[in-house]
């Protein structure tokens, strides 16, 4: 059962992200994300979010990271099939550089983080 809560922050994340980029382009635009940049920044953000909800749910590194990627594959195809949307490799870079960013801040902070946070993202 422990198992299954702890994929349930990931399971939220990927869902966000799926809604999210479920949205036609005209919807987008009219949106606070109608520039470039502001989509890129909202791919590093979500990306190291989901990082850190696999890493909940694997305690591997290595393998949120690499779960991060297949999820901003998969959602780059996805978002080929929605109006007025397009799908980017560069988005994708963009989504595992995040997701790095998040392994990178695991692997350094962890230790160290307070005995609260630790356990939240260990148990």
């Amino acid at each position: 059962m422990k198992k299954i809560i702890n994929w349930l922050p990931a399971l939220v994340v990927m869902t966000i992200i799926f809604i999210l980029s479920s949205q036609p382009g005209e919807v987008v635009n009219s949106t606070v994300a109608n520039t470039e940049s502001v989509q890129k920044i909202g791919h590093v953000i979500m990306s190291m979010i989901l990082c850190v909800s696999y890493f909940k749910a694997t305690k591997n590194i290595p393998l949120s990271i690499l779960l991060s990627l297949l999820y901003a594959i998969f959602d780059e195809y996805h978002q080929s099939f929605t109006a007025d949307r397009s799908s980017s490799i560069s988005d994708v870079f963009i989504d595992v550089l995040g997701a790095s960013v998040s392994g990178i801040f695991l692997w350094k902070v962890l230790p160290n983080l307070p005995k609260k946070l630790k356990e939240l993202l260990l148990n």
